[in-house]
Formats: structure tokens, C-alpha cells, sequence
């Protein structure tokens, strides 16, 4: 019986895969690098699905669906993904093409690892529940995913939700203020170390606070006014500034947001963390 389903979080050093049944219970987890270069790196996802069946204890012909995230832009309806920039060598991959010639029968989904990330949130996480959210990752650059009715919306292009690309004033982009190498660059300061140094009152790092909290108010307040969703779920490593972010963050928002556009909305850390992506894959089979 083809009754198990495959997930696949890709990532720029790691493939994260699982299997799980037809009820989303996840039988088995695999991580394989992720290397480089085009064949190199199918042949490895090709690995981590054997070898996630296997652990499983079910045949790779037993697979029904395959859903996998890839961090880069997608033509989701022929599964062609155009670009990762964090993988030597991908540029216009037909990865829907590839998986179903090695698991013939099965159906193939291919996404951005973003909006399948918020996927999960939006199903699973800190998005359950509401019709309309807006998911953000804030780490080495910034995604984001529409989510409508338990849907990824893609737009005309399927190019939909990618406000790391938006512009503010002066030409820079959402990306290039904001993110984790953005205040490196800025500040000299390690994305990792900035809670730590937060505590301790380093002036720096306060600033480099204040100019993350500016720069996110502006770029979610403008997604607020735009999409009005009811909840926007922030992930990424830098959510990890917990309240230290959100705090400010919560008001700066609605300070930048439209008035009717702010005044309901919700602001929340995502949950499922580093399974995010993961879990989300294998909701594309759903």
C-alpha cells in the first residue's frame, strides 16, 4: 500500500528528511550533507529518502507523496527550482522532474523552504487557528510566506511573500538592514552573542537592538497595512531574542502599521523552531 509520505527540509549544509505515515505521525528522521554541485546533491536526497524509508522499516515503493523545501526561488507548479544561492551549482533544477523518475508513482511537491516553514507555523505552530498569517524568518536573510485558509499563497510568479527584497527609502533592501549579517556588518557584532551582550548592558548591542527593532517595525508594519493578516509568526534565529525583541517590536508595528491594520493584529515567535521546515515539507503533501 503507498500509504507513507516523505519530507525534505534542504538546506545550504544539511538535507533533513523523514517519513511518516499517512496521518503525519513521523516514523523516522535522517541528515545527510548536502555537498554541492547539482548531481551530487540529488544523489544525496536520493540517499536520505532510502535510507529514511529504511529506518522506517517500509520500501521506497510504499511512498505516496514527497514534499521538499528548498531555500531558494520555485516554480512550485512545475517543481523547477530557479536558484539556490547557498548551493554551488543549482540554477533552474527540475527537482519534481528528478525525484519522479526515481520513485515513479509518487507525487512530487516542491516549495521555498520559507513558505513551507510557514506552512507548519501556520498549521501547526504559532499560526494555528488564524485564517490569516504572514510568516518571517529573520536569520542570515529574511523569507517570508503568505498563508491563506491553511494555503500558501504564491502570486502570479509564485514569487509572493519575499519581503526580504522590499526597498525602504534610501535603496537598501528589508535584507540588507535587518538580518543577522546586516548587524555584523553594521555593528561588528555575532547574531549569536547579541542577547548575551544585551544583558550585560553593551552599549553596542543596545544599539544594534534599536536599529533591528526600527527596521522590522517599518518592514511588518508596511506588510500589516498591505496583507492585513490577523498574525505574523516570526522565526529565524534571531527570534531567539525573545522578549527583548518582541517587546518593542509588538509596539513599533502597530506604530507603522495602518490604524486598522495594527490595531487587532498579533505578533508571535514561531514554535516549531528547527523543525519547522521539516514539518512543513511534509504538510505539502497534505
Amino acid at each position: 500500500m503507498k500509504n507513507y509520505l516523505i519530507g525534505i527540509d534542504l538546506g545550504g549544509t544539511k538535507i533533513y528528511t523523514a517519513a511518516a505515515d499517512k496521518e503525519q505521525n513521523i516514523l523516522a528522521k535522517i541528515k545527510t550533507p548536502t555537498v554541492s554541485g547539482i548531481n551530487n546533491v540529488m544523489s544525496n536526497i536520493f540517499d536520505s529518502i532510502e535510507r529514511a524509508a529504511k529506518k522506517a522499516s517500509i520500501s521506497p515503493g510504499q511512498i505516496s507523496r514527497i514534499g521538499i523545501g528548498v531555500p531558494g526561488p520555485v516554480d512550485y507548479e512545475k517543481g523547477i527550482v530557479r536558484i539556490c544561492p547557498n548551493i554551488p551549482g543549482w540554477r533552474n533544477v527540475p527537482v519534481k522532474k528528478l525525484l519522479a523518475e526515481k520513485f515513479p508513482g509518487a507525487e512530487i511537491f516542491v516549495e521555498n523552504d520559507a513558505r513551507a516553514a510557514g506552512l507548519a507555523e501556520a498549521r501547526l505552530g504559532a499560526g494555528k487557528g488564524f485564517n490569516h498569517v504572514f510568516y518571517t524568518t529573520v536569520s542570515t536573510g529574511i523569507g517570508g510566506g503568505i498563508i491563506l485558509h491553511g494555503k500558501v499563497y504564491h502570486g502570479a510568479d509564485g514569487a509572493a511573500g519575499e519581503v526580504g527584497h522590499m526597498r525602504f527609502a534610501d535603496g537598501g533592501s528589508f535584507e540588507n538592514n535587518a538580518s543577522g549579517p546586516a548587524l555584523r556588518r553594521i555593528f561588528g557584532i555575532n547574531p549569536e552573542e547579541l542577547k548575551e551582550k544585551l544583558k550585560q548592558g553593551d552599549p553596542d548591542a543596545q544599539r544594534a537592538l534599536d536599529h533591528l527593532v526600527h527596521y522590522l517595525g517599518i518592514g511588518l508594519g508596511n506588510v500589516a497595512t498591505l496583507l492585513n493578516p490577523r498574525v505574523i509568526v516570526i522565526g529565524g534565529g534571531l527570534s531567539n531574542l525573545g522578549g527583548l525583541l518582541f517587546t518593542p517590536l509588538r509596539k513599533k508595528i502597530k506604530e507603522n502599521a495602518f490604524s486598522i491594520s495594527g490595531r487587532n493584529i498579533k505578533i508571535k515567535k514561531a514554535q516549531l523552531k528547527n523543525e519547522s521546515g521539516l514539518l512543513g515539507a511534509l504538510e505539502l503533501c497534505r
